[in-house]
């Protein structure tokens, strides 16, 4: 009765008071082996426990479990971390109540309760608005049989980010490529231009032919950098620090103004 299960009576004559002495001995032994059957399960138990919390503890993704009723019962650390929000703290409560402690992840959960209502194993993206900006989730519901449902979840946030970078990264370098093509000719009509009518005009309309073609050369060369620099999307480009005469910037910008009769502009040298 104390729970010493290692007590044997000492067996009698073959009489009736033997039989029951028999019969304690072989009861006795079979309470032995059930508890350390008992015990030896519950020992197999908490190692597959302590065996599955481990696993869960150490992944990435998140991972809740809710049963027939949409009660939360398990959630691992990353599904805190990516909903951020203690789960913890809600376990053993409908998941409804979530909208109301967190309505940031309202479309989550209401996903999950949709999904679930379908009876079949589900994969769908989700948005949410949290404080941060905006979060996709990739989630995947899997039935467990006669028990619920478990819900892994991911944040493919920054997985999106870097393929639409990529794809822009592509896209700048094609257009970089056909805005590039023309710039070139351009340059070469420029020059082409100083060398067959420089010789040809007055002094005065020299000067201004040069600084004309000079200021295209110099404009195609700063739109070639531009454009490798676009091409390099993905690349923030570097500085490229030089000596610069003021007064030259100057007169190569006045250039582009002074042939128009409206403007008069005098610049003062000195």
């Amino acid at each position: 009765a104390s729970g010493n299960y290692n007590t044997q009576l000492t067996p009698s004559d073959h009489d009736e008071i033997g039989f029951l002495v028999r019969s304690f001995n072989q009861m006795i032994q079979r309470l032995t082996h059930a508890r350390h059957a008992t015990q030896h399960s519950h020992s197999q138990l908490e190692q597959q426990t302590n065996y599955l919390s481990t696993v869960l503890s150490s992944l990435s993704s998140g991972v809740i479990t809710i049963d027939k009723k949409n009660i939360l019962r398990t959630v691992n650390l990353a599904g805190s971390k990516i909903l951020n929000l203690d789960l913890a703290k809600q376990l053993e409560q409908p998941i409804d109540t979530l909208k109301i402690i967190a309505p940031q992840i309202s479309s989550f959960i209401s996903l999950i309760e949709r999904q679930n209502s379908n009876g079949i194993n589900w994969q769908q993206q989700v948005e949410l608005q949290q404080k941060k900006g905006l979060q996709t989730l990739m989630c995947r519901g899997t039935a467990l049989p006669h028990a619920g449902w478990v819900i892994v979840f991911d944040d493919i946030t920054t997985l999106l980010q870097a393929q639409r970078n990529a794809a822009w990264g592509e896209v700048a370098k094609r257009l970089a490529h056909e805005i590039k093509n023309p710039l070139t000719p351009i340059q070469l009509s420029a020059e082409r231009l100083q060398h067959k009518y420089l010789p040809m005009l007055p002094q005065e309309q020299s000067e201004t032919l040069t600084k004309l073609t000079n200021t295209i050369i110099k404009q195609v060369e700063a739109m070639k950098y531009m454009v490798n620099d676009f091409s390099d999307y993905a690349r923030n480009p570097g500085l490229q620090l030089q000596s610069l005469d003021i007064g030259l910037l100057l007169q190569d910008v006045l250039a582009l103004y002074k042939s128009n009769p409206k403007h008069h502009i005098t610049l003062n040298e000195g």
